[in-house]
């Protein structure tokens, strides 16, 4: 066996191993720090989620449904001829894969990209998919914070100059990001520019493969093209599905919540949101977990809400938005692996 060999089948044998740690750390954060920061005790925190009536989950879950459904056309749009059920399944197996260990996005797109071959999809169509929806999925994190503030400023409910400056900066920051992201995609001078740049500090990194700067510069280009191509013709697709999915999460958070018996400002949901969206990306453990929960129960709290209902409706989301995936992910993609079609995946 060569010494790539031996390596990749060390990394395989790790997965389970990383898998466990990330988990236990997890788990380890979340029954010391939550506790700790609610000021309440895991046996009432489990009393009042299992208050909850079976009508009352069967609608929670209906409702993270729909916000997987409303993200599915953000993936159609970046995929043109990817069906809605397919869209489905790489969300879903992706998301399975990536909620069990740290890094997991990596192993997701991994999967995905087996997947999206197997459908008779070229692998440059699949790399231009992993950058718009990425593009997508970091402008709606920037966004959410400057939503709330904005929200908590016309309300007068905004605590301090710090956060109105914060708001500026969050704001200058997206339209910085739009303004040249849009210049690199409408000025072939641009692109060009930041191309060669690119390549340059990529051969620096990447000596001895055999591929020259030339070379790398071509495939920068032709990324970009495909990305142009895309985001001009499914731009208004694409912000529609993101922005529904946003609001159903935001949604299902609200009802969770509300489900415990907590009512809050909309505001307060949404910065509550933001702050789940941005802890969850802690490579840590696998979706931020432990932290994320965590952290977005103190901002709820920080808003005046009853500690134990925000532990419990805290909780209660986490449950759908990533216990969730892991088995309903897991039984779906074992579905595909037994209902795949055999001679597209032997070909990728």
């Amino acid at each position: 066996m060569d010494r790539n060999a031996a390596r990749v089948v060390a990394d395989r044998a790790s997965v389970p191993l990383r898998a466990i740690a990330a988990m236990s750390l997890a788990l380890t954060v979340l029954w010391w720090a939550l506790p700790k920061v609610a000021g309440v005790g895991w046996g009432q925190i489990g009393s009042t989620i299992g208050d909850i009536s079976a009508r009352v989950a069967v609608g929670l879950a209906l409702l993270w449904a729909c916000g997987l459904l409303a993200h599915s056309f953000v993936l159609t749009a970046a995929l043109p001829g990817l069906s809605r059920r397919r869209a489905l399944t790489l969300s879903l197996t992706g998301s399975a894969v990536s909620n069990v260990i740290p890094f997991g996005g990596a192993l997701g797109v991994a999967l995905n990209f087996t997947m999206v071959r197997a459908w008779r999809f070229h692998r440059s169509a699949y790399a231009t998919f992993v950058m718009v929806t990425n593009v997508w999925d970091v402008l709606a994190k920037l966004a959410l914070p400057l939503v709330a503030v904005v929200m908590m400023t016309a309300a007068g409910a905004l605590p301090g100059r710090a956060l109105q400056t914060w708001a500026i900066v969050g704001a200058a920051l997206i339209a910085a990001l739009v303004a040249v992201g849009a210049a690199l995609l409408t000025s072939d001078r641009l692109a060009t520019g930041a191309a060669r740049l690119v390549a340059a500090a990529a051969r620096r990194v990447r000596r001895g493969d055999g591929v020259s700067a030339a070379q790398v510069q071509v495939e920068l280009l032709e990324s970009r093209d495909r990305v142009r191509g895309i985001v001009s013709a499914r731009w208004p697709q694409l912000t529609t599905g993101m922005a529904a999915y946003v609001a159903l999460q935001g949604a299902l958070l609200w009802c969770c919540l509300h489900a415990v018996g907590i009512d809050l400002p909309v505001y307060a949901v949404i910065a509550a949101l933001a702050t789940d969206r941005v802890l969850s990306l802690i490579p840590l453990t696998p979706g931020g977990a432990g932290f994320a929960e965590v952290g977005t129960a103190a901002a709820l709290i920080g808003f005046g809400a009853d500690p134990l209902g925000v532990a419990a409706g805290v909780l209660l989301y986490r449950a759908f938005t990533f216990l969730l995936e892991i088995p309903v992910g897991g039984v779906w993609l074992g579905c595909w692996l037994a209902l795949r079609p055999r001679s597209g995946t032997a070909a990728a």
